[in-house]
């Protein structure tokens, strides 16, 4: 793969000296190969930093700092920022890094599925999905039927979530099914094959057994749950 001097970095970015420098400290660029004369930079880099500045302004608010934009970053593939650094249209951008940012959450979930079998999904979803799931307005299960990711995958070792309201029919076990309106029973609720994320409104149920070996997956679920708590309170 083709690699890059310092000084084309410059001119193929606009960026100084000083910025790529200082992007390679805070651990947003890779950096060159070797110190001194003849160093080179990585394909990877030169997409960052093309990506970098279009996030701090298409997404500003979303990226309000150099960590955050670090920490997105490190969950892309060669393939993903090479993606996003050849789009020159703000729109699409921002919804490809929404979509992205979807997927990698789904990834959590749905380990065994090949990453592309979950962009293919997610492109199914208007603009407006994309955006509405992104942001917590409402949850994935709602635009798109998460069964369909089985297809690549044995069940049983996917860690599915089950979505529960805690209103008095969910409690009494008479919740609707998920793909009517989002509500999904709560049967057998003291069963302790399931590990239970709540909040005052949201219960997320995932089975203990899919949970096994993914580090980072607790956070996750309960980042969801409190996303829909927030969605709950807002709603009219």
């Amino acid at each position: 793969m083709r690699t890059y001097s310092l000084v084309d970095l410059e001119a193929s970015t606009a960026l100084s000296r000083r910025t790529i420098s200082d992007y390679v400290s805070k651990g947003l660029l890779a950096g060159p190969s070797h110190r001194g004369r003849g160093a080179r930079y990585p394909q990877r880099d030169l997409d960052a930093l093309r990506v970098i500045p279009a996030l701090r302004t298409v997404l500003k608010s979303e990226f309000p700092d150099l960590g955050v934009v670090r920490k997105f970053l490190a969950d892309l593939s060669i393939a993903d920022l090479r993606h996003l650094a050849r789009l020159s249209n703000e729109l699409t951008f921002e919804i490809e890094v929404r979509r992205l940012r979807i997927r990698n959450r789904l990834r959590t979930f749905f380990p065994a599925v090949a990453p592309e079998r979950v962009i293919d999904a997610l492109r199914t979803l208007t603009p407006e999905q994309i955006r509405g799931v992104d942001s917590g307005q409402f949850q994935i299960g709602a635009v798109l039927d998460m069964a369909t990711f089985a297809e690549d995958a044995e069940l049983d070792s996917l860690p599915i979530p089950d979505v529960a309201l805690n209103g008095n029919d969910a409690a009494n076990g008479q919740g609707t099914s998920a793909a009517g309106n989002g509500k999904s029973a709560v049967i057998g609720f003291e069963d302790s094959r399931w590990e239970r994320f709540s909040t005052s409104n949201v219960e997320i149920r995932v089975g203990k057994k899919a949970m096994k070996g993914h580090a980072g997956a607790s956070r996750a679920i309960e980042e969801i749950a409190c996303q829909i708590e927030e969605m709950l309170k807002s709603a009219p």
